[in-house]
Order: C-alpha cells, then structure tokens, then sequence
C-alpha cells in the first residue's frame, strides 16, 4: 500500500518544494500513519490571480494538543426601563408595518410604564444635573440618591449585546526526535522554511551597471530595494488520522487561509540543550506555532468545511 503522504504530495501539480519528518511519516512505522499536513500558498497579486498559489507542503506528527476552540463577543448593555419598553415596541412595529399598529404598539409601550417608574426615572435625570453632582458621575450618583431616597431601584434591564466572533486561532506544539543525521537536517530545514514562509519579503530591483576602473571599463550588477513587501505565506491545514484519508480526517479541525503569528523552537526538550556526537545536531526540538485565520467565522463558513 502506497504511503498517503506520497499520493497526497502528487495530488498538489504546483508545489516545488516537499518537507517531511521524519521521513517515514505517513507509515505504519512507529505509529506515523497519523500525521499533519501542511500547505504553504503563496499571495498572488489580484491582477495575476485571485487564489493564491501552493508553494511548498509541510508533514510533521500530530501535535500534543489539538484543540478547535470557537469564541463569540457579547457586550453587557445597559437599556434602562425606556429602552427595555423601545425594544418591545420595535420588536412589534417590525412584525407588522401599517400605521396603525405601529401607533397601538407605541401607545401600549408607553402605557406599560407605570407613574411610579416614570417618577424615578425623572428624579434621576433632575438629581444628575445639580452642578456639585454632575461633575462626577452623574448616572450612579444619581441613581444612588433616588435609591436611598426611595428605597427603590430602577431596574437597569442589562443584557448582552452581539459584537462579533473575532479571527480563530490554534495553539500547536510538535515534539520531534530525529533518529539519523538525514531526519536531523529535514528538521532544520522544516524549521527554516517556516521561518521563511511567516515573515514578508523585500521586494528589489535587479540591474547592471558599469564601473570605470583604472585597467578600463568593468560591469557590475546590483540590487535595489522598492519599499514594497511580499505579504507572508497562509497555510490550509489537515491533520490525519489513519484508513489512507486523502482528504483530511472528517472528525477534525479545518484550517484555511491562516497566517503564522508566532513560533518558537525549543531545543531544551530534555531539560537541557542536548545533541548527538557525531553531527552536533539537537537530539530533540519542541516548535510551538500559532496559527490565526484571515476569515471570521460565520454559519456559511463552518458548514462549508464540515457541512450541515
């Protein structure tokens, strides 16, 4: 049986570059038929194309963690007893726009605040601009005088205000142990592309150009920079969990588009810094890597990557 890393890597015509560790990934050996599969996209200006171009595949072990974390704002707001009844009344005007609902819906709104309530409300905003109060804060202030007066609070009808979902992120540790000098440089050379892939490139300006020397006439060549950048590489992600999947396992998380925040190598797995003899490679390395994706999460968005 072929190893799915290999028919996966073929699947993908427009990448040039293939990093793996440790090189028997995708086999049965020492359990490495589950594992991550990484791929690099390049962005490609809008007027070449609008999907960006897959440049490169990174296949590691399954991280010690996996976890698809979903967040979602709310803000506490403050309505107060007239907001609370507006609500109401907007919630009613909107079933049913004639005009004659929308005057009972106003009208039965209104009716619903007692004289009492509207006493309070109207003793707190009186109390709120006495000069020595409205100096500081004048809504607690306020409110607190009436109350203690009173002896009765104003409900302030608090609830939580949708504000928005926010970019997701994934937290991804690798521990890797090279077993030879050759997987020892596939983690170099992992560690490196990543680094490369994460960080924007200076675009420059190549050209000639001609020196007179004291023998004669002797060309150069040179570079320039534009003070433009190349924007990092995304990265779509899909972690495997055996049965030859060619497509991701169904069971776990999706990433798409997502950018590399951070990343960190720690070469003190063992507790200290500890290499092999004969190559002065690290016998171990841990890479921590943060992930954020570029699109914020909706209904639309999940479903697409793992349907209804």
């Amino acid at each position: 049986m072929s190893n799915p890393v290999d028919t996966i890597a073929e699947s993908i015509q427009e990448t040039s570059k293939d990093f793996r560790f440790p090189l028997t990934i995708g086999s049965r050996i020492r359990g490495e038929e589950k594992f991550t599969f990484i791929k690099v996209k390049e962005i490609l200006p809008a007027s070449v194309s609008r999907e960006p171009r897959i440049v490169g595949t990174i296949v590691l072990p399954m991280p010690t963690n996996l976890v698809d974390d979903y967040k979602v704002e709310y803000a506490d707001a403050e309505l107060g007893p007239i907001g609370a009844t507006a609500v109401g009344i907007g919630s009613r005007i909107a079933s049913d726009y004639s005009l004659e609902n929308v005057g009972k819906s106003l009208k039965s709104g209104l009716n619903s605040m007692n004289s009492s309530l509207i006493g309070q409300v109207i003793a707190k905003k009186a109390v709120s601009m006495i000069p020595g109060i409205s100096s500081g804060n004048a809504k607690a202030t306020a409110g607190q005088i009436v109350t203690s007066a009173t002896n009765r609070a104003v409900n302030p009808y608090i609830t939580g205000v949708f504000k928005g979902t926010g970019f997701k992120t994934y937290n991804f540790t690798f521990k890797l142990y090279p077993m030879q000098s050759e997987e020892s440089d596939a983690m170099k050379d992992i560690i490196n592309y990543i680094k490369q892939s994460m960080l924007p490139k200076d675009e420059v300006i190549e050209g000639t150009g001609i020196d007179i020397t004291v023998g004669g006439l002797q060309e150069f060549s040179y570079e320039q920079k534009t003070g433009l950048q190349t924007l990092p590489h995304r990265f779509d992600i899909d972690f495997y969990s055996g049965n030859n999947e060619l497509e991701g396992s169904k069971y776990l998380v999706r990433i798409r588009n997502a950018s590399i925040t951070s990343f960190s190598v720690d070469y003190q797995t063992e507790g200290n810094p500890a290499f092999f003899k004969n190559t002065s490679a690290p016998i171990s390395s841990t890479l921590n890597m943060t992930f954020s994706e570029s699109k914020i999460y909706t209904r639309n968005v999940d479903e697409d990557l793992y349907g209804t």
